[in-house]
């Protein structure tokens, strides 16, 4: 009997230690400090929208945090990554340096995908005048200087607090409200269904089919070099590494 009872705490122990280690609960882990650093609403003054799922233009934006304020609309991108984190603001690529210097992994621009999600968000609130993007990294070091607002969440907070031009009303403030609301609480996408768009993007552009529009990737020449560029140009502008 005893023999069975530690057979079952190793096992539980060991599905804990998998449990948070896997990049879905790290994820999920970053994004719940940032959600309560960020606080409540107040009515009137300041609305705060978590995990907000989009589908505009065929394509599903998952966004992390929106705050809704008198200065803008804040939308904040969260990478839960630890280590030294390098990139550039218009670079496509970041780089993760863990085990000093050891180990290197590259993930996709957030200033970029936050970028996405933005104009996802124009769409629907019919304009494009009052957003800010922030990328918050919970728990990396950030090694580069960068002109967006890429930091800490003590860094998130300071930017917050920053004097800013009034530029939106208490009545646009709810009616911008209500509108993402709507659809947080009326998704036109399941989770399930956003994965596959992912998926589906991945598979196009391997395909060398432009995730944009749907026209052909060429490869093309130019001053750093050969690149695939979509045949829609100048109309469409996606480009990819040979």
């Amino acid at each position: 009997m005893e023999a069975i009872v530690v057979v079952i705490i190793v096992v539980l122990f060991v599905f804990v230690i998998l449990f948070f280690k896997s990049p879905k609960t790290k994820g999920a882990i970053g994004e719940l400090r940032v959600k309560l650093s960020l606080g409540g609403d107040i009515p009137n003054e300041i609305y705060i929208i978590n995990d907000l799922l989009l589908y505009i233009d065929s394509k599903s934006h998952q966004i992390d945090h929106i705050i809704i304020r008198k200065t803008g609309i804040f939308v904040i991108e969260t990478k839960n990554y630890s280590g030294q984190i390098y990139g550039r603001d218009n670079q496509k690529e970041w780089t993760q340096v863990l085990a000093y210097g050891r180990e290197k992994h590259r993930f996709y621009n957030p200033i970029l995908q936050n970028k996405s999600h933005i104009y996802a968000l124009s769409k629907i609130v019919h304009r494009k005048d009052c957003f800010i993007s922030i990328i918050v990294f919970p728990k990396a070091d950030i090694m580069t200087y960068f002109d967006a607002y890429v930091g800490s969440i003590s860094d998130m907070k300071r930017w917050l607090k920053q004097d800013r031009e009034e530029i939106l009303t208490a009545t646009e403030i709810e009616q911008l409200y209500t509108q993402l609301i709507d659809h947080k609480n009326n998704p036109r996408l399941t989770n399930e269904q956003h994965i596959d768009n992912i998926y589906n993007l991945r598979q196009s552009i391997e395909n060398n089919i432009c995730p944009r529009c749907g026209k052909k990737l060429l490869i093309r020449n130019g001053k750093y070099g050969s690149f695939y560029g979509c045949s829609g140009y100048p109309y469409c502008k996606f480009i990819k590494k040979l």
